[in-house]
């Protein structure tokens, strides 16, 4: 598979990864929930995202403040089809061949929905560590092996379970610790602690598992 070819128009609109289209209506909202969860638990000055698809994370760093954001994509139509917000700060990139930014030049990288698409994903936890700097933090989003998205999507082709994931971060020089969706979705006040409870007890009704792993990541 091409992968620069494979995601274009096709996969971002769902028809080849038989899923609703990748628009801001659907993204965004969890990208702000993201954002304002990140910027509570790390303050971050510089954030970049690989992985960042048409850029709606990055425009949620920018409405919470963050003015440094740097997006990694390799498909040129996500890309040129990009958050307005976003525009001036993205870069087409092939990950799997190196992230084409300084060492230690940002103290918060993303990656969601990113390590499920890669064949090496050892080789881009070492660039992830070596871009971040020294005290700073990775947050990643990988597909859970039971969601029905794990085998929809032609391009997961490396969809793991825990064991597999939280080993892979230890022999590339991580410490890390998990994250769930109540812990994101959380916020202030009793109110917040019960939406996303329910949010948990959704994901559980349906498919019996959270729908995700997500981890905190750092130097060890």
């Amino acid at each position: 598979m091409n992968t620069r070819l494979f995601y274009d128009q096709d996969y971002f609109e769902g028809r080849t990864r038989q899923s609703p289209p990748h628009t801001r209506a659907l993204i965004y909202p969890f990208a702000v929930r993201t954002a304002r969860f990140l910027c509570r638990q790390t303050k971050p000055s510089r954030v970049v995202d690989v992985g960042c698809a048409k850029g709606y994370l990055l425009a949620a760093f920018n409405a919470e403040g963050v003015t440094s954001v740097i997006g990694l994509d390799i498909s040129v139509y996500a890309l040129a089809h990009s958050d307005e917000a976003a525009r001036g700060c993205v870069l087409v990139a092939d990950l799997e061949r190196g992230l084409p930014l300084k060492a230690a030049s940002c103290d918060l990288l993303t990656a969601l929905d990113l390590f499920e698409h890669l064949r090496d994903p050892m080789y881009v936890l070492h660039e992830v560590r070596r871009v971040l700097s020294e005290d700073g933090k990775a947050y990643v989003k990988i597909c859970h092996p039971r969601h029905p998205n794990a085998t929809r999507d032609p391009s997961h082709i490396n969809v793991q379970p825990l064991s597999y994931w939280t080993r892979t971060f230890r022999e590339a020089g991580f410490l890390w610790r998990r994250v769930y969706e109540a812990d994101v979705t959380g916020g202030e006040g009793r109110l917040a602690w019960a939406k996303a409870a329910i949010r948990r007890l959704r994901e559980w009704a349906v498919i019996g598992t959270p729908a995700d792993y997500k981890f905190f990541l750092w130097r060890a």
